[in-house]
Parts: structure tokens; C-alpha cells; sequence
């Protein structure tokens, strides 16, 4: 009896060991920022080398005192891929009962992972809260020498490649302008041959 109860008591703590974990794993990928609701956009598809996607982050207040908050993105794993921005500011106060947004702008402009994860923590006081921002990257990146290429390159391409077409047709104008000059003295030296050859007959 004494070792059924010494067993019972093993897989006992052994199963609210486990619980105590799930839980402390749940909780860390909750918010914890105490009276504050963080609404957030998690998922975005971003176009590579174009103007890339944004995200909302809205922070509820709802405590009984104004706060301020800091967002905090995982400028790491961002610089690895590209910019980001946050506009107004990562920095915002939000009064009691109020709302404020901010929107995250990431640009894809190196080579990256089709899927990619950006952690964001925002704080406030001693407290914080993270969560994930997830990117899915779409579209190849073009070529270095398709990249350098801007409108007024391609432009001065165009214009050069009209003025030779428009040299060409002039000289092929002239070339025959001057066939044709030739051709019309070679037929008047011919007229006036027959007629001194009829007037001296």
C-alpha cells in the first residue's frame, strides 16, 4: 500500500509539474500588461523591393490614469531584411478609458525567408507585454543591374535609339534625293542629244 501511495504521489507532482509549465508557457505568450488591451494586425503578405505592408497596433487604457507606452519591435530580426517605421511615434501616451493606434510599416529589400517573424514588445512602466508579428514575403528580387535601371536611364535609352533611327532615314532621304538628281540630268543630257541629233538631220 505504501508503494501505491508513494507512486500516486510521484505521478501526482509529476502531472502538476507539467500543468505549472503548459500554463507558465501560456502566460508568456500572453499580454501582460495589467488594465490594457493591445488589438493587433498579425498577419501581412509583403511585396519584396516595393513599398511593403503595414501593420495596426492599437493600445486600449483601461485604467483609471493616463499611460504611456513603448513599442519595441526586434530591430535584429528586422535589419536582417529590410526597414521598418512606426508612425506617429513608438512612443504614445493613451489617456484613461482612450484608445490610441499606431501603424508599423516594414519593407522588404534583401533577400529573405518566405515566412518571417518579428517580435514586439511593448512596454510600460515595469510592465510588458510581446507578441508576433508575421510576414509572408512574396515576389522574386530583381536583378542588380535591373534595380540600378531608373526611367531616366531607360529614357536617354529611347532617345538615342530614335535619333539613330532618325539619322539612318535621313541618309537613305539624301542617298536617294541625290539618285534621283543624278537620274534626272542623265534623262536631260539624253533629251538633248536627240534633239541635236534630229536637228542636225
Amino acid at each position: 500500500m505504501g508503494i501505491k501511495m508513494g507512486k500516486q504521489i510521484i505521478i501526482s507532482i509529476l502531472a502538476l509539474s507539467i500543468m505549472i509549465l503548459a500554463s507558465g508557457a501560456a502566460f508568456a505568450e500572453t499580454i501582460q500588461l495589467k488594465n490594457t488591451t493591445i488589438d493587433y494586425t498579425s498577419y501581412r503578405e509583403v511585396v519584396a523591393d516595393e513599398a511593403g505592408a503595414v501593420y495596426l497596433i492599437k493600445i486600449i487604457n483601461n485604467g483609471l490614469y493616463d499611460r504611456g507606452y513603448q513599442i519595441i519591435p526586434d530591430s535584429q530580426a528586422i535589419r536582417s531584411i529590410g526597414t521598418y517605421r512606426i508612425d506617429p511615434s513608438d512612443i504614445v501616451t493613451v489617456k484613461s478609458g482612450g484608445e490610441q493606434t499606431a501603424y508599423f510599416y516594414l519593407a522588404v529589400e534583401n533577400p529573405a525567408s518566405s515566412r518571417i517573424v518579428i517580435p514586439v514588445n511593448i512596454i510600460s512602466g515595469s510592465e510588458q507585454a510581446t507578441f508576433e508579428l508575421v510576414a509572408r514575403v512574396t515576389g522574386p528580387f530583381l536583378p542588380e543591374e535591373q534595380k540600378t535601371a531608373n526611367p531616366t536611364q531607360v529614357f536617354k535609352i529611347v532617345l538615342a535609339i530614335l535619333l539613330i533611327i532618325i539619322i539612318i532615314l535621313a541618309i537613305i532621304f539624301a542617298f536617294r534625293k541625290t539618285k534621283r538628281k543624278k537620274d534626272e540630268e542623265g534623262n536631260e543630257e539624253k533629251t538633248m542629244l536627240n534633239e541635236d541629233m534630229k536637228s542636225y538631220y
